[in-house]
């Protein structure tokens, strides 16, 4: 019997953690569009450069009257899908930040 290797356990997770941000992501446009606020996934995960130790950024862009929703909803999805999330609300991003996100962000919907 041979048992895969440390690098082919993490390429395996890679591919894993991809898939998932696919799945994340058709939810939280979904859940975008039904509640007329934005996600936008940014980091590694919107660059296609996921290691196996990444998280998921996630900025959370919604009327206050739901934002609280929002994240808790992008939260328990991503954990549920064995991500970690890491997630922002779109007021407490600096301009630096910002700007980063707009150039590599993935905007749902």
């Amino acid at each position: 019997m041979t048992y895969p290797t440390l690098s082919e356990r993490k390429c395996a997770k890679v591919a894993a953690m991809a898939d998932a941000v696919e799945v994340l992501a058709r939810d939280l446009a979904e859940y975008a569009r039904e509640h007329g606020g934005r996600f936008t996934i940014f980091g590694s995960a919107a660059r296609g450069q996921l290691r196996y130790h990444s998280d998921v950024d996630i900025l959370v862009d919604f009327p206050s009257r739901i934002r609280d929703d929002a994240w808790a909803l992008a939260e328990s999805r991503a954990f549920a899908l064995g991500l970690v999330p890491d997630i922002l609300h779109a007021g407490f991003a600096g301009a630096n930040l910002r700007a980063r996100i707009a150039a590599e962000g993935r905007r749902l919907p």
